[in-house]
């Protein structure tokens, strides 16, 4: 019984990945930091990746390297968070703000590439061949 229940799902991770990777440019200028979402069509499971300092990025699906083939639209989003937001607070210093409408997040790169009905970034991952997409971003 164990050998079937472990067989199942082939140990940990998703079968049949592939490598995803490439480079995220905003004015020309690597971004860091940012998130980069492939949404598959159908069957294929969203993959998900951050951006490094260089702006290069390696997708995962869940806990496996890379995307499941397939056709895929792009989401890339990155959010400055204001350190009010993020620091902790005491009543009494929450009091003293009264009712200041604190600040909102910023979103660091043009709105239509972080909605999946408006981003124009879409690519097909493909089987047994280098799939990488560089992400050259645009106002």
């Amino acid at each position: 019984m164990l050998l079937l229940i472990s067989g199942c799902n082939g140990g940990s991770g998703i079968s049949g990945t592939v490598p995803v990777s490439g480079k995220v440019t905003y004015k020309d200028q690597a971004v860091a930091g940012a998130t980069v979402s492939f949404l598959g069509a159908g069957e294929a499971r969203p993959a998900t990746a951050i951006t490094a300092a260089d702006g290069t990025y390696k997708l995962m699906t869940l806990d496996a390297v890379g995307a499941m083939p397939g056709q895929y639209t792009v989401v890339v989003d990155k959010t400055e968070i204001p350190p009010e937001l993020t620091k902790s607070q005491s009543m009494e210093e929450a009091a003293a703000h009264g009712n200041q409408p604190l600040p909102q997040p910023k979103k660091l790169l043009p709105a239509k590439y972080g909605d999946p009905a408006k981003t124009p970034l879409k690519f097909e991952v493909k089987s047994g061949q280098s799939n990488s997409f560089d992400l050259p971003l645009t106002d």
